[in-house]
């Protein structure tokens, strides 16, 4: 009998170890990665990469309610090869984005079953990105150096979180919609690759991200 009392102890031990801390009071800090690629071969050859990364940090502010800072900073390099048929041409246009930003974020959890929750978040952040673009070709083109601007950015991302351990989630989510606005101090620049406005639906541009955050 007190074996078997003792069995039934350490399983609900276990079970409520493996709930997660979602509870007011709690923290949570990580963060997620995203990595994107597309490429277009017709008519002309464009490639383009991106990378993220965006560590937080968040505290309960009541049951499945989190509130607190992010930061991004993400690369991009755009490659464009265009050929001219009729003078037989070809030429590259290469840009590299390089940017930092930091804002508030909150984040509210759903329970689904056990060790499984929904969540959505929204953030919005400040910072800036630096681009820089080369060229190679016979056409009169001047590509913008070495040049730094001021960005913003609004977010919702939804996502499922698993949680093998009590402390550990693993997150697997995507940017629902986003708006990200660059301040060019007057009119952008010639033939940029970058709008000065872009909203963004999840759903026509998708871009998953997993995260892993420690729960405390």
């Amino acid at each position: 009998m007190k074996k078997q009392l003792l069995t039934l102890a350490v399983v609900c031990a276990i079970a409520m170890g493996a709930t997660a801390q979602t509870e007011k009071g709690d923290n949570l800090i990580g963060g997620s990665f995203s990595i994107s690629s597309s490429k277009m071969e017709s008519p002309n050859y464009e490639k383009r990469n991106s990378y993220g990364i965006n560590p937080s940090y968040a505290h309960f502010f009541s049951k499945n309610l989190a509130i607190g800072l992010i930061a991004g900073a993400n690369y991009s390099k755009n490659t464009n090869n265009n050929f001219d048929s009729y003078y037989n041409i070809t030429s590259t246009r290469t840009s590299k984005q390089k940017s930092f930003s930091v804002g508030p974020v909150v984040r509210y959890y759903v329970d689904i079953v056990d060790k499984l929750k929904a969540f959505g978040q929204v953030s919005g952040t400040i910072g800036f990105l630096k681009t820089d673009e080369t060229y190679t070709g016979n056409y009169n083109y001047n590509p913008t150096p070495n040049t730094k601007f001021t960005q913003y950015n609004a977010s919702i991302r939804p996502g499922l979180a698993f949680f093998p351990t009590k402390k550990l989630g693993i997150e697997l989510g995507f940017s629902l919609l986003s708006y990200n606005k660059i301040d060019y101090k007057g009119d952008a620049p010639a033939n940029t690759w970058y709008d000065a406005e872009a909203f963004d639906f999840g759903f026509n541009t998708f871009n998953p991200f997993l995260g892993f955050n420690f729960h405390f």
